[in-house]
C-alpha cells in the first residue's frame, strides 16, 4: 500500500511538474542557481532545521518518517536527536504538519502541497525551491497583498505567504536568508531522491570497471591479433 502511495506521488508530482512548466512558460521569472551539495552534512542538517522550524508551519513531508531521518549517513543524526524532533509522534511517522487541511483552507484558501518531492517534481528542481523563496516582491500593479506576490511563481500570485520574510527585508539580512533558501532546498532535493549519492557512488565504481574490463580486453586483442599477423 505504501509502495502505491508513493508511486502515485511520484505520478502527481510529475504532473505538476508538467503543469509548472507549462504555466512558467506563461510568465515565471528565470531561476537562480542554488548552491547546495548532497554530500554536505552541514547544510543538510541546517536544511532540515529550516524544514521543521519554518515549513512544517503549514507543509509536510509525510513519505519520510522519523525512523527514515536516521537510516541517511549524509544527515547523521542520532536517535536523541530524532526523538527531540519528533517529540510525542511514533518513530514511523511521516513528518506532518500539526496543520490541519480545514485550517489551511480557511487560512490560506487552499491545502499547502506536501513537500516529500517538490523537487523532482518541478522543472529546474532546487534551483526553483531557491528562486521561489527569494521571489517575494511587491506587486507594481498593486492588486495582490503584499507577500503573495513572487515573480517565480506561475501568475506571481502565490497562497503561501513569504515564508522567511525576504521581503523588506535588511540588506545585512540577505546572506543568511538566501543560505536559509539555499539549506532547505537543498534538504529537499535530498529527501526527494535519498539514494541519489549512493547511486552516483556506484555508477563511479561500474565505470571505472567498464574502463578496466575496455583495457584487459584491448590488450588481449593485441596479443591475438599479434599471433595471427605472423602466419
Amino acid at each position: 500500500m505504501k509502495t502505491t502511495k508513493f508511486l502515485m506521488a511520484m505520478v502527481a508530482a510529475a504532473l505538476m511538474g508538467f503543469s509548472t512548466q507549462a504555466m512558467a512558460s506563461g510568465g515565471g521569472a528565470a531561476l537562480e542557481h542554488a548552491e547546495v551539495d548532497m554530500t554536505d552534512q552541514e547544510q543538510l542538517r541546517r536544511g532540515l532545521t529550516v524544514f521543521t522550524d519554518v515549513c512544517m508551519g503549514c507543509h509536510s513531508a509525510k513519505y519520510l518518517t522519523y525512523r527514515g531521518l536516521m537510516a541517511y549517513p549524509e544527515l547523521g543524526l542520532t536517535r536523541e536527536e530524532v526523538d527531540e524532533l519528533r517529540g510525542e509522534k511514533s518513530l514511523m511517522d511521516g513528518m506532518k504538519s500539526d496543520l490541519s487541511v480545514e485550517d489551511a483552507v480557511v487560512s490560506y484558501g487552499k491545502a499547502p502541497p506536501d513537500l516529500s518531492l517538490i523537487v523532482p517534481g518541478r522543472r529546474g528542481g532546487a534551483d526553483y525551491v531557491y528562486s521561489l523563496l527569494i521571489g517575494y516582491e511587491h506587486d507594481h500593479e498593486g492588486k495582490v497583498p503584499d507577500g503573495n506576490w513572487n515573480r517565480v511563481f506561475p501568475g506571481n500570485r502565490i497562497a503561501m505567504p513569504d515564508p522567511l520574510s525576504w521581503l523588506d527585508h535588511e540588506a545585512d539580512e540577505e546572506a543568511e536568508l538566501r543560505q536559509q533558501a539555499q539549506d532547505v532546498s537543498a534538504f529537499l532535493a535530498f529527501i526527494g531522491d535519498p539514494h541519489q549519492n549512493t547511486r552516483r557512488a556506484i555508477g563511479c565504481w561500474v565505470m571505472g570497471f567498464l574502463l578496466l574490463l575496455t583495457l584487459v580486453l584491448w590488450r588481449l586483442k593485441v596479443e591475438v591479433w599479434k599471433d595471427v599477423k605472423k602466419h
